[in-house]
């Protein structure tokens, strides 16, 4: 059972994806946006972040810099679940710090290995 937090502004994708996960047994908290993630990140300590690029406020990518700046990035993977779906948006996630990237919509069996992938005991990119 790994504790996963998901940040994400879109009700559905929280819905599916808190399901799928909680399903193979972790647990999945919440945010609506990427305001207070690096907070309850240092706070909550979780095995894995699955990001949204574009939530109001604050963007994935900011999160990810915010992360990198307090050292908890690599430290706790990030998997940006995210509508963009151009190689550049990719390959700014994965200079930011990003683990993976899967675009929405998705496959939820493909959520489901990557998210597994992620939780091995030596993280890294489940598919490039």
């Amino acid at each position: 059972m790994a504790r996963i937090i998901l940040a994400d502004d879109d009700d559905v994708v929280i819905y599916l994806v808190r399901s799928l996960l909680e399903e193979q047994g972790h647990l999945v908290g919440v945010l609506p946006d990427g305001t207070d993630v690096a907070a309850v990140l240092a706070a909550k300590d979780p095995d894995l972040l699955i990001l949204d690029c574009a939530m109001p406020h604050k963007s994935g990518i900011q999160v990810l810099g915010e992360l990198r700046a307090a050292g908890l990035v690599p430290r706790i993977p990030v998997l940006m679940l995210t509508a963009r779906a151009g190689h550049a948006d990719r390959n700014i996630a994965y200079e930011a710090g990003a683990n993976d990237y899967l675009a929405k919509p998705f496959d939820p069996d493909e959520l489901v290995v990557r998210v597994e992938a992620l939780l091995a005991p030596t993280p890294r990119r489940a598919f490039a």
